[in-house]
């Protein structure tokens, strides 16, 4: 199969971050992995222990994988080779994301946020 090329005139991108990537050109493989722990209080206080990731279980399951039943055949005509872009406006780019510009073999992303909010009083009463 005959592979098709991206022109881009122009990318601008505010920021990157947290295991995050913002590719040109081909590649073959792009995992980006990112384990968050995002604590958030009504006020501010700070014990200093926090952030051992070990106490939550969400950091070390195994992920499931898709289990395919199923052989796929797949087939692409491109009437036109060419993908052509003047500008691209990016903000922001965070938590194992990928923009990418160009083809890959392979893309896995893992994203592991545990959230907890701590209230002074009990919200649902």
């Amino acid at each position: 199969m005959i592979s098709r090329y991206s022109k881009v005139n122009t990318a601008y991108v505010s920021s990157i971050g947290i295991s995050s990537v913002f590719q040109i050109g081909d590649s073959m493989e792009i995992t980006p992995e990112v384990n968050v722990l995002a604590v958030q209080r009504e006020e501010e206080r700070h014990f200093g222990t926090e952030g051992d990731l070990s106490q939550y279980p969400i950091f070390q399951e195994e992920i499931p994988q898709p289990i395919l039943y199923e052989r796929l055949t797949t087939n692409f005509f491109h009437e036109n080779p060419s993908i052509n872009v003047n500008r691209i406006d990016i903000l922001a780019i965070s938590s194992s994301s990928i923009v990418h510009i160009g083809s890959t073999k392979d893309i896995t992303c893992v994203n592991r946020t545990k959230h907890i909010r701590h209230y002074k009083e009990n919200p649902h009463r």
